[in-house]
């Protein structure tokens, strides 16, 4: 009998997870909760407040849902996975406690060093003055993060005095990030390069899904503040089969062994961010739910069920999986809102989207206005763009981008770039 699905968000990353399951020929009817303008066409979006948990499980009781997927992290850090566990409803993502490895940094750096998984070197720091004694120990450059949830924007790399005060402003005296900034992770800087990996454990085992590289700053050439995220594609050639291999078995398997020593074995998806120093692998971040926009560039290729593969993980039969992979390469482009991260204006009414075929695009912002889609957020669209070559990708995901049309229209015109000059470098 074919399941039914509910995923939870209302996000590029959800629109991607909701046209995996649609397509999946064991899964019936998919919702999203709440959903955007592009799950709209697909599946049935549920007018729901993420933080109403007791009515969500109403929702899934009411509607019979067979398995629900949390797709942001916010809800995770809240306990929605142990509610729904009390109830004896099936539900994929970690627990409260295993969402802190995302929702504090100081909890998941001293995971880290407990278990020796390779890390910067951090200290905590809880007001200004702290920050600065600590300054001189570790030296410029430094990054600050915010401990608690910040959207992917509460981190700072402060190069020079300037840069680090106006870093501790923001952190300390500014009520930007709240609670999220009472406690502060400040790190050694780490240089070179970014990469991320993406896994689906289900207490014991794991499975890499895939890679991408992301492009967190606003504007081209890496410069400007940072966001959740202006692009992304995958797989990256940093991503060899010997760093892999490393990558689990030097920082997955470790993090879940300590996560289960400690009463909490973990299950769901684990992103794990890296630097590559000189090719060894540090982690600079974990996050307990897929990326977006990585998570629109890896699932399009993955060729293995994704129902399967998540189904298994609440059965703890991961291991009975294997995961096939596309050969080909994606891209995907962020169409945002002139203004963000900052300040954008909203309302904008979406041109082009009815002439793009067979392309695909993923909705971000937006909502379903009779015959109109309207945008509703600093990210609207995601462009994705595929060949058998990253340039070919690329080419694909702007040709997208030049068929859709609305006000104060901005993207970056360098996603892929930086994947291009390691080819031309031949960096294996």
């Amino acid at each position: 009998m074919k399941k039914n699905i509910l995923i939870l968000g209302s996000g590029g990353r959800e629109h991607a997870l909701v046209w995996s399951f649609v397509n999946d020929s064991q899964v019936g009817k998919v919702y999203c909760a709440p959903g955007n303008g592009g799950t709209a066409k697909i599946a049935e979006n549920i007018n729901l407040n993420l933080s109403n948990h007791l009515e969500i499980i109403r929702i899934v009781q009411e509607k019979k849902i067979d398995m629900t997927v949390v797709g942001p992290e916010a809800p995770l850090a809240q306990g929605i996975v142990d509610i729904f566990k009390a109830e004896g409803l099936k539900i994929f993502g970690p627990d409260a406690y295993g969402a802190q490895l995302e929702s504090s940094k100081l909890f998941a750096r001293d995971l880290m060093a407990e278990k020796k998984i390779p890390h910067p070197d951090y200290y905590s720091c809880s007001s200004i003055e702290e920050a600065e004694s600590l300054k001189a120990i570790l030296g410029l450059p430094l990054v600050l993060k915010a401990d608690g949830l910040a959207s992917g924007k509460g981190v700072f790399i402060c190069k020079d005095d300037k840069s680090f005060k106006k870093g501790l402003e923001i952190l300390f005296g500014s009520d930007q990030f709240a609670q999220s900034s009472s406690r502060v992770s400040l790190e050694r800087c780490l240089e070179g390069e970014e990469l991320s990996v993406f896994a689906v454990c289900d207490g014991n085992n794991y499975k890499i899904i895939g890679c991408a590289q992301d492009h967190k700053r606003a504007f081209e050439g890496d410069k400007g503040p940072n966001t959740g995220g202006m692009g992304a594609y995958s797989p990256t050639i940093l991503a060899t089969k010997k760093l892999l291999n490393r990558v689990g078995s030097e920082i997955i398997q470790p993090t879940l062994k300590a996560m289960a020593e400690r009463g909490y074995p973990y299950t769901g998806f684990l992103y794990v961010g890296l630097m590559l120093v000189k090719g060894e692998p540090f982690v600079i971040e974990y996050n307990v739910r897929m990326g977006d926009p990585e998570a629109q560039v890896v699932l399009p290729l993955l060729k293995t069920s994704l129902f399967d593969i998540l189904w298994n993980a609440t059965e703890r039969k991961l291991d009975q999986i294997n995961i096939k992979l596309s050969s080909e390469t994606a891209v995907t482009v962020v169409m945002a809102a002139s203004g963000y991260p900052g300040k954008y204006n909203k309302g904008m009414r979406i041109k082009g989207l009815d002439s793009l075929g067979d392309h695909l695009i993923f909705h971000a912002g937006t909502r379903r206005d009779s015959h109109d889609i309207l945008s509703t957020g600093g990210r609207i669209l995601n462009a994705v763009g595929f060949g058998e070559e990253l340039k070919y990708a690329i080419a694909d995901a702007y040709d997208i981008v030049s068929k859709i049309d609305y006000n104060d229209k901005y993207y970056r015109k360098d996603i892929g770039k930086r994947g291009m000059q390691y080819i031309k470098r031949g960096k294996l």
